[in-house]
């Protein structure tokens, strides 16, 4: 029987616009725990989940029939003991199967009483830190091309989802920018799932469910590469929500929740929020109309070579 891919291990999915608040006090926490669990991972990847868990207090990962017809897992008591389920028609150590496990032990990493608006970008948080643990994760990406094929390679790598692996790229600070997950719904595109880096704000038009067109034009390199199944990239002009602005965009083809989707990824910054780099003030995100860089001249993104 097929099942389709997923990173969300249980709960139904949560559409229409919204806007996450996350507090750093609570994300510095979940960093915290998560990084004591793996604490004695040295490398190389993949992390052992089932050393994690066992860090956690999760006596073990055990391959069971789930009720529904998604993949899943979840917390159960047996005999005592805490046990983490999972799908037994997902393939272990498999990308889904890590993101899965990695995003249900992140549950018990968030503070009690945690909920609400946030708080799937915690458990988000969580399971990227237990799945690619910075201090090892952070240098590989930092050798890392900024592409698509190098997401895919650092996914690979450390046997992680795609949106896992690009929220820890984010959160290394080894780039400034974000991420824009477009899902097909209906005829068209909608912002289904966002990442940023740390500080940075969203501009008001990506909402999670607004339309691709609030932000993207007709012309822009998203609908190319809907068509086509090929990555683009180049300098676009984009709405900001306070007037035309340029950024500098990678977009690909992914399977997120079973579906054909497009991720674009934003890139403001190659050198992260320390760099002296000329960079847009914080949340606006963009460049402004004024000042908007030419693609290879001094003062453009980094990367932004000749548009595919």
């Amino acid at each position: 029987m097929a099942v389709s891919p997923s990173i969300r291990p249980e709960g139904p999915r949560r559409d229409g616009p919204k806007e996450d608040v996350v507090d750093r006090v609570v994300i510095t926490q979940v960093l915290r725990r998560a990084r004591a669990a793996t604490a004695a991972f040295a490398g190389p990847p993949p992390v052992s989940l089932e050393r994690v868990a066992g860090r956690l207090g999760i006596a073990e990962i055990r391959r069971v029939e789930l009720v529904g017809g998604g993949a899943g897992a979840r917390l159960e008591e047996a005999d005592g003991r805490r046990v983490l389920a999972v799908d037994r028609r997902i393939p272990p150590r498999t990308p889904q199967w890590n993101g899965l496990v990695a995003l249900t032990l992140a549950r018990t990493l968030l503070p009690s009483g945690s909920g609400g608006e946030g708080a799937d970008d915690l458990i988000e948080i969580g399971a990227a830190e237990l799945l690619l643990p910075a201090r090892v994760f952070t240098p590989v990406a930092a050798r890392t091309d900024l592409t698509m094929d190098g997401l895919r390679d650092l996914a690979l790598r450390f046997a992680a989802p795609i949106r896992l692996t690009v929220r820890q790229w984010l959160l290394t600070r080894t780039w400034t920018g974000f991420a824009l997950l477009w899902r097909p719904d209906g005829g068209g595109l909608r912002l289904g799932w966002r990442a940023a880096s740390p500080g940075l704000q969203f501009p008001a038009p990506a909402a999670i469910g607004a339309p691709a067109g609030a932000i993207w034009s007709a012309q822009s390199r998203l609908h190319a590469t809907v068509r086509t199944g090929r990555p683009h990239h180049g300098v676009e002009e984009v709405q900001s929500g306070a007037g035309a602005a340029w950024w500098f965009t990678r977009f690909g083809v992914v399977r997120d929740l079973g579906r054909r989707s497009v991720l674009a990824l934003v890139v403001l910054d190659r050198r992260g929020p320390e760099s002296p780099r000329r960079r847009p003030a914080e949340g606006n995100a963009a460049w402004p109309e004024k000042r908007r860089p030419a693609a290879g001249r001094s003062g453009a993104p980094v990367g932004a070579g000749r548009p595919s």
